[in-house]
């Protein structure tokens, strides 16, 4: 995978919206939802860790509590714990297969660790038929093709991500790295513009969508130094 789309995905690895949906059928009041709902009060505070220790309270309580697996992956990523994530999510899949969100994230997870790509494409495949609406599914299904060299089927991931979020900035990249490396350099320029637009405020995404810019514009010399990526 170039640098520049493994810096985005590591840079847009965000946390998903919550929901109380398919908690293992436990009663909103019971011991083990009250704990999740303080766990994820920490997590609203930024306080990670004591959610995380909190939320294994309340697995501890109720192991089919579906909900808390995923706050706790959440609570993983945005520690930068992706293994710990990944695992998270696996088990909420495993217990629940119909989350899409923890099948979009387990997928782009498993994508920005190296994880096993079939494993990734199963994940997002999965997302993908439980939600065809889900534009960060098809973004990080593009990037993964892209990372496998399979440049149409980027191509097509990425354009169907933008149609459902015209300011998707994954899709968009993804979108320009491709069309540079079938040879549409100019629509490549246009999508690269674009998800540096959207990106705005992000400048670990903005610096490296630029450098990835300015090679276009300024190929290297045969014999001479590579272009960053």
């Amino acid at each position: 995978m170039t640098g520049v789309v493994r810096l985005l995905l590591l840079a847009l690895v965000v946390a998903v919206g919550l929901t109380t949906a398919g908690a293992g059928g436990c009663r909103k009041d019971s011991p083990a939802m009250k704990k999740a709902a303080l766990g994820l009060a920490f997590a609203d505070r930024g306080d990670y860790e004591k959610a995380i220790d909190i939320y294994r309270e309340a697995i501890r309580l109720d192991p089919d509590l579906v909900l808390t697996y995923e706050q706790m992956a959440q609570a993983y990523e945005a520690l930068g714990r992706y293994d710990e994530a990944v695992e998270a999510y696996r088990t909420t899949v495993t217990r629940d297969p119909v989350r899409d969100a923890a099948w979009v994230r387990l997928g782009c997870l498993l994508l920005v660790t190296r994880g096993d790509p079939r494993e990734a494409e199963h994940a997002l495949g999965q997302a993908i038929a439980l939600n065809q609406t889900d534009s960060g599914a098809h973004a990080c299904l593009g990037a993964l093709h892209l990372d496998r060299e399979r440049y149409a089927d980027a191509i097509r991931e990425s354009e169907q991500a933008i149609a459902l979020n015209p300011q998707n900035v994954q899709g968009h990249l993804t979108l320009g790295i491709a069309l540079a490396q079938t040879g549409e350099t100019d629509r490549a320029r246009s999508e690269i513009r674009k998800a540096i637009d959207y990106a705005a405020g992000n400048e670990a995404v903005v610096s490296q969508a630029r450098d990835f810019l300015r090679s276009l514009d300024h190929p290297p010399v045969e014999g001479g130094p590579l272009p960053p990526t």
